[in-house]
């Protein structure tokens, strides 16, 4: 992050009320608690789980049928913002869909961002027009991720089904037109570029259409079908999608020979982050999908009497290992090995 971007960025996000709770946080998820006294400083909003690609390992862009469809209105939002927007360090408006397709998207954003809170959206940049890039960069969103997993037209189409290449590197350039017409120097453009089995030959060529385009640039390993994948034990997912997985150990989260993760992780979102769906059902992690697994909604509760509830304090427990067992979908994902990480 640049200087003058670090400075905004703290500048903003460090109220007193965010120190505390970011204080609370790391006692608290160090002690293993299971009720809170903080709320979480990360959440993603699924401002709506519709998409314009059919991306075959996405759950939405298969066509799974698991999750009710739909996009989080103006209002419904500013619920949410209202309620947990003063302890907030970090807003993802992106999940399970496409967030340019929600018509309130400019709107949500300049209503965090009017509350001081970093907001970013991840998106396919397939639908985008001059105007509605200007309206995006002038409300300083911090980040946009730019979902390009391929340096050619032919590469990029085998995963991003529907998209087109020169419309994604055409729409890059209306967003950069329009930060130097607005000389908005703080929000980032990162390309992102998921390493598959099918594109990891073209790594350096991304990097160098990056440097020559002037954005930032991440590369990702990709996960397994992300709507089955924390059902599963991990020699499953590699069965099933092996086809997909990079053969080069550096681009891969998986040792093909073993059939295992090369690296376990501990999950900590139950005390960080939450999610919330579209319809207001809260998920503990952005790799839930659909709503039957959901530990409460928001149109039906506040929010603080979800975050302390018995589903979440049951699933903390078990993931500190205090309870062999809890009813909540992170049981399933814990005996599973956790794949999404």
């Amino acid at each position: 992050m640049r200087p003058i971007n670090k400075f905004i960025f703290l500048k903003q996000i460090l109220t007193p009320r965010r120190i505390l709770h970011l204080i609370l946080k790391e006692i608290q998820s160090g002690l293993g608690h299971s009720r809170l006294f903080y709320f979480p400083n990360k959440l993603t909003i699924d401002i709506g789980n519709i998409c314009n690609l059919k991306c075959p390992l996405c759950p939405t862009g298969r066509g799974d049928q698991g999750a009710a469809r739909g996009l989080m209105g103006m209002e419904a939002f500013k619920k949410v913002i209202d309620e947990l927007g003063s302890y907030l360090t970090k807003l993802e408006l992106h999940n399970w869909g496409e967030p340019l397709l929600n018509k309130d998207l400019i709107p949500m954003i300049q209503y965090a961002k009017d509350r001081k809170i970093p907001v970013s959206i991840s998106t396919n940049l397939n639908v985008l027009d001059e105007k509605t890039a200007e309206a995006l960069i002038a409300t300083y969103i911090d980040k946009i991720f730019i979902s390009c997993d391929g340096a050619t037209p032919e590469t990029y189409a085998k995963y991003r089904v529907g998209g087109d290449f020169d419309r994604v590197q055409s729409n890059i350039h209306l967003l950069l037109k329009a930060k130097k017409k607005l000389n908005n120097r703080y929000t980032r453009l990162i390309l992102l570029f998921h390493v598959f089995r099918f594109n990891e030959h073209e790594v350096e060529s991304i990097g160098q259409l990056a440097k020559d385009v002037g954005i930032e640039l991440r590369i990702n390993r990709m996960r397994t079908d992300m709507g089955k994948e924390i059902f599963e034990k991990v020699e499953d997912s590699i069965e099933r999608d092996r086809d997909w997985i990079p053969e080069s150990p550096e681009y891969s989260a998986f040792d093909l020979d073993k059939k295992e993760k090369k690296k376990q992780m501990k999950c900590k979102q139950l005390w960080t982050t939450a999610v919330v769906n579209w319809d207001g059902a809260v998920l503990p992690c952005c790799a839930v999908y659909g709503e039957q697994y959901a530990f409460g909604n928001v149109h039906q509760e506040p929010f603080v009497s979800i975050w302390n509830n018995q589903n979440y304090r049951l699933a903390r427990r078990e993931i500190r290992n205090k309870i062999k067992e809890s009813p909540t979908i992170c049981h399933i994902c814990k005996e599973s090995g956790f794949l999404h990480f």
